[in-house]
């Protein structure tokens, strides 16, 4: 063949340029979307590559001759290859498979391919560009010849086509097709992109037909399999695994390719950068990503759809190049079916991967990562699209439709999500981390030695910083899905589903196998708070509970005041306003909302279910101990195998117990998730405070008292909003305090204080109580590591303005709840309520303000009344509890008058003294503290305690158990091991002497006169005798203490001298209650007459007619001063009868 001239070949250049361009435009054999086109048989659809990239316009090709065909699999076999330089009229345009020199440089300018995951942004208007300048592939330059690109093609694609090496791939097909190429035209050069499409491609068909030409042996993808899928022994791969093998294999090989392009750019830096190395280079890593793409949709070699895409492996293994798969997705993202295509398989997998990952082994830490990066990738325009965010949401498992009952836990394990979100470290989801990490001691077992702690202390944190790793990869993971606007309500559904189908969780008795585990609803609430935290309660619109289309769902909740009647006709009222109108829900309401909601399903049951877990491991604790310590009385008993058995079972099931509470402390007790709740909660607060008083963030605290007018808004909130709050602090407090005390926050605190101060805005008094408890818990006497919070809490302006007055009126109100055990609920309420005022009494500025409130009115009173009235129940109970022990004591000590009973006798006799024992110790901690708090107030304040309608019921009181202390029956409240149940008899008598001494008045002493069923000066003079000979009083504190018995003495001796008989006054002049001789009568509403002492101490318990059940109040008592007069002149008509 006769050697072309140098016009020649410019003249053949430019009649292929011709030819190209119109191939690229109207050639019939051109795809519509560019897609490489192949004989009719295996043609793929546009569907499976997309639209040309920007900047290719179908300029560039690969070609194959007419012989060429396909192999039995659909791959192109290239049996006779050619590099034509001109474009046979069978040759195809493959505009997915372009291979542009200055069109790349453009295109992935964009692309830092040695930066990681960056945007991926392509520029239209390199399509513009001049189609000559891409075809020019080798430079004039004499630094760079032909000679050396075609040797940095083979050394970058390890192939050769010269001679046979072992380092290489030898191509006998492309050798013979640049041969034959240069014996038609020595001078003309080769064509780079045909030579290294021919290539990639001919190295492909040998991984096709078997041959592993560079013998790939990669690791395994670290996603665990499952069970079934564990082969006891190694087995000969199947058909389809060499299938995928092969396919892998090729991916394999050209990932390392677009990897040493990057290599040989390091080692070459200068040439790489310029023409005519830099297209070249930049033409084979677009032929890699091509040719990838192809191969993972089963188009270059064939693939197994039902085993994992061979793209899975690398990603999880990060063996991929960096910049391969921002450049894959820049090239496939605009047609939806090319990329889902080639990533369905990929989330596939790691779905699969992640059902059976556990954090034992940290199998899920590489999914999870993986699903976090390629979610990250951007491309588009302006860099602000995430392809494989609206892929994710767009699969047929994102949110999948139901088909069981048990929604929640149905869709934790079949949404794609809820895969992610499974791992746990609680026993019940997880048990292979109780085994592997608690199988030995735990802290509750008392042999446990400090270097055994120390080491389960480390596990504990170690897997906690785990599990904040997972949670803030998920919480990116979820955020970047949401900034996808395209993607934002579908992540929002599949949050609201997973919060409606698990509200059961909220109730008393559930069936958890139908709602997801603790570990998912942890994790998921971890990712809520977390996407919330930066939420401003002002972007937050405060109706949206009610709005018509909230995702959330109070409609079953009980209301803080309102009925549901005022809910109904609340909201009628706002849909029928024209100066109302609904808000279009936003992110941050949504999110805010959820968040809240996800802490009542998610952390709350989670902390019950722990508390009760202790319980039972106390139980259990108490079982044992009890039926080893009586194992003498059984042993030889019909049933004492039977016993021997349940110890057993039970020391079996406390092993168990431990472990899953061990697992429990490790998730519950992570600091990072109680500062997170208190964080949150704090703003719940903000919340309820704004809604009730109109409060906002920074400003001053709310004024006290709250109008008696309540905002509809907050009336209709759901009670376990504040509910939750009280929970969640009483929860910290004890298991956390430190934690909690320093997370803390003032609006936290000012919250607390002004539901404390506003009991008339929720109607369940209950709630009020729980936030009563959580100042009684911050008590630095109940909870150590509290002093700096009870500090602030009791510094706080509300606190000491107006604290005080408002725990002694809630005192007084808790006498009725409505509740079927308000009898005993008072007490404990009482008890939370003295331990503050002690506290209290104990500053300076406190004490100040209880002196105050004393002088102030009527409030003070009443609470006297009550405390006074709990104190006789509970001294009266507990003295007789003390009896009935005493008695069986003894009985127990006589041995023969105890084995003369039967053993039902002994049982029943032992049952009702531990029933007594429980009783004891209950009724005196309540009866001390109410002892106390009368010893404290009356050394302070002496003026209400001697009011007439007190100080009979008082020193009638104190008679009463200095007659039990020290009468003659005082020998029957002796028993053994008194501090068992924290009796205390000379710290008792002690207290109710310098109570007397406190009140030494000539008032006290009449009231004591008065007091005819318990007053006798034998008595006291008996106490003094006792209380000397003990030493428990001074010489003048007992001086005086007869002092006042004698003064009280005289008194009565001259009233029983003065003593008159009324008992024949005339029914008018009687009260009706007492049946005695009224001396001041009032008035009722009712038109009923009392006399005022009487009808005053009976609103001092219930502020209603005692006739008619009606309201009243002192203020509507009317003198009668008519009948008053005339029961005047009555007396004195009988006086001078009788004298």
């Amino acid at each position: 063949m006769s050697e072309l001239s140098q016009e020649e070949i410019r003249q053949k250049r430019l009649a292929r340029l011709a030819a190209l361009d119109t191939s690229s435009n109207a050639s019939p054999s051109s795809s519509p979307g560019g897609v490489p086109t192949s004989p009719p048989s295996v043609a793929p659809s546009s569907s499976q590559l997309g639209p040309p990239l920007p900047g290719h316009n179908g300029a560039q090709q690969f070609s194959t001759t007419p012989g060429s065909s396909q192999n039995s699999s659909g791959n192109y076999s290239t049996s006779t290859p050619v590099l034509n330089t001109q474009k046979s009229d069978s040759s195809v345009s493959d505009t997915s498979l372009q291979m542009e020199v200055d069109c790349e440089k453009t295109s992935l300018s964009q692309v830092d391919v040695d930066s990681g995951f960056e945007n991926m942004e392509v520029d239209d208007s390199d399509s513009k560009k001049d189609i000559t300048q891409r075809q020019r592939t080798v430079s004039s330059s004499a630094e760079v010849t032909e000679d050396i690109v075609l040797s940095t093609i083979s050394r970058v694609l390890c192939v050769s086509w010269t001679d046979r090496t072992e380092a290489t791939v030898f191509l006998p097909h492309t050798a013979d097709a640049i041969k034959e190429a240069r014996q038609e035209d020595p001078a003309m050069p080769v064509n780079v992109q045909d030579l290294i499409s021919q290539v990639l491609m001919e190295v492909l068909d040998q991984f096709t037909t078997g041959e592993n030409p560079l013998t790939y042996d990669r690791p395994e993808s670290p996603v665990p399999m499952s069970s079934k899928e564990q082969p006891a022994e190694r087995k000969e791969p199947s058909a389809l695994h060499i299938v995928q093998t092969k396919a892998s294999n090729g991916l394999n090989y050209l990932l390392d390719c677009y990897a040493r392009v990057a290599v040989e750019e390091r080692n070459q830096p200068k040439r790489s950068s310029t023409p005519p190395l830099k297209e070249v280079l930049a033409d084979i890593r677009a032929q890699c990503v091509q040719l990838s793409s192809l191969l993972l949709q089963g188009i270059a070699m064939e693939i197994v759809p039902q085993l994992p895409t061979p793209l899975l492996s690398p990603i999880l293994n990060q063996s991929l190049p960096r910049g391969f798969l921002p450049e894959l997705f820049s090239r496939t993202y605009t047609n939806d079916a090319v990329f889902s295509n080639i990533m369905t398989p990929v989330l596939r997998g790691l779905f699969v991967g992640m059902q059976s990952a556990s954090i034992f082994g940290n199998a899920h830490r590489v999914p999870i990562q993986a699903l976090c990066d390629l979610l990250e990738i951007r491309c588009g325009p302006s860099g602000n699209i995430r392809p494989l965010c609206n892929l994710l949401t767009q699969q047929v498992n994102f949110l999948p439709e139901p088909v069981t009952q048990a929604l929640g836990r149905e869709l934790a394990r079949t949404s794609f999500l809820g895969a992610f979100m499974q791992v746990s470290v609680f026993a019940e989801d997880d048990p292979k981390v109780a085994e592997k990490f608690f199988s030995g001691n735990t802290s509750s077992d008392k042999t446990l030695n400090q270097t055994l702690q120390l080491e389960l202390d480390t596990t504990r944190v170690c897997i906690q910083r785990v599990l904040l790793h997972i949670r803030i990869a998920l919480a990116k993971l979820f955020h970047t899905v949401l900034l996808n606007p395209s993607c934002r309500e579908p992540m929002m559904n599949w949050l609201a589903a997973m919060v409606k189908h698990n509200e059961r969780r909220a109730q008393l008795q559930t069936e958890e196998s139908a709602l997801a585990g603790d570990g998912f609803m942890l994790n998921l609430l971890s990712v809520l708070q977390l996407l919330a935290v930066k939420i401003k309660l002002e972007k937050v619109d405060p109706l949206y509970a009610f709005h018509p289309a909230t995702v959330v769902d109070i409609s079953n909740a009980t209301r803080l005041k309102f009925s549901s009647q005022d809910v109904t006709n609340w909201m009628g009222s706002l849909d029928a306003s024209d100066i109302h109108t609904w808000q279009e829900p936003k992110f941050p309401t949504q999110c805010w909302f959820l968040t809240l909601h996800c802490h009542h399903l998610a952390l709350l049951p989670t902390c019950s279910k722990y508390q009760l877990r202790l319980r039972t491991l106390r139980e259990l604790h108490k079982l044992v101990e009890e039926m080893t310590q009586t194992e003498a009385q059984w042993k030889d008993l019909p049933y004492a195998a039977r016993n021997k058995d349940l110890i057993r079972r039970w020391k079996q099931q406390i092993k168990k117990l431990n472990r899953s509470k061990a697992c429990a402390d490790t998730a519950l007790l992570d600091e990072a998730l109680i500062r997170r709740a208190m964080v949150f909660y704090t703003s719940v607060a903000e919340f309820l405070m704004g809604a009730l008083t109109g409060w906002t963030a920074g400003g001053p605290p709310p004024s006290i008292p709250i109008p008696q007018e309540i905002p509809p808004l907050f009336a209709a909130l759901p009670e376990w909003y504040v509910e939750d709050i009280a929970e969640f602090l009483l929860f910290a407090l004890q298991f956390s305090p430190a934690v909690a005390a320093d997370a803390m926050e003032d609006s936290l605190i000012c919250w607390l204080l002004v539901v404390v101060c506003a009991p008339h805005c929720i109607r369940n008094p209950y709630l009020v109580a729980k936030i009563v408890e959580v100042l009684f818990v911050v008590n630095p006497g109940i909870q150590s590591r509290t002093e700096t919070l009870h500090s602030r809490v009791m510094s706080h302006p509300i606190a000491i303005a107006h604290l005080p007055s408002y725990l002694m009126k809630f005192y007084t109100d808790v006498e009725t709840t409505g509740s079927s055990s308000e009898f005993y609920d008072k007490f404990t309420i009482r008890y939370h309520i003295s331990i503050i005022l002690k506290g209290m009494w104990d500053s300076p500025i406190h004490m100040q303000a209880i002196k105050n409130e004393s002088r102030s009115g009527k409030q003070f009173v009443k609470f006297i009344n009550m405390l006074m009235n709990d104190t006789t129940f509970l001294l009266d109970e507990s003295l007789e509890s003390l009896k009935r022990i005493h008695e069986v004591q003894e009985l127990m000590s006589d041995t023969t008058t105890w084995s003369q009973l039967s053993s039902q006798q002994q049982q029943t006799r032992q049952r009702q003294l531990s029933a007594d024992e429980r009783q004891c110790r209950s009724y005196l901690t309540l009866a001390r503290e109410t002892v106390d708090m009368f010893h404290y107030l009356t050394a302070g304040i002496q003026e209400p305690f001697l009011r007439p309608e007190l100080v009979d019921r008082l020193s009638a009181m104190l008679n009463f158990n200095l007659q039990q202390l020290c009468g003659p029956k005082c020998k029957n409240l002796k028993v053994r091991n008194p501090e068992k149940y924290g009796w205390e008899p000379r710290k008792v008598l002690s207290q109710l002497v310098d109570i007397y001494l406190h009140l030494d008045h000539n008032d006290f002493a009449c009231a004591l006169a008065a007091d005819e069923r318990s007053f006798r000066k034998e008595l006291f003079e008996d106490a003094a005798v006792r209380m000397e000979r003990a030493r428990i009083k001074t010489a003048d504190d007992i001086k005086r203490f007869i002092a006042l018995a004698e003064r009280a003495h005289e008194i009565s001796v001259q009233n029983m001298k003065r003593e008159v008989d009324f008992n024949d006054a005339p029914e008018e002049f009687r009260d009706p209650l007492m049946d005695t001789l009224m001396e001041d009568p009032v008035q009722l509403p009712s038109g009923k007459v009392m006399d005022r002492p009487v009808i005053m101490r009976h609103l001092l318990n219930s502020s209603t007619d005692p006739f008619n059940r009606q309201p009243l109040s002192e203020d509507m008592l009317m003198p009668a001063t008519e009948l008053k007069e005339r029961i005047t002149l009555w007396k004195q008509e009988k006086m001078k009868t009788l004298s």
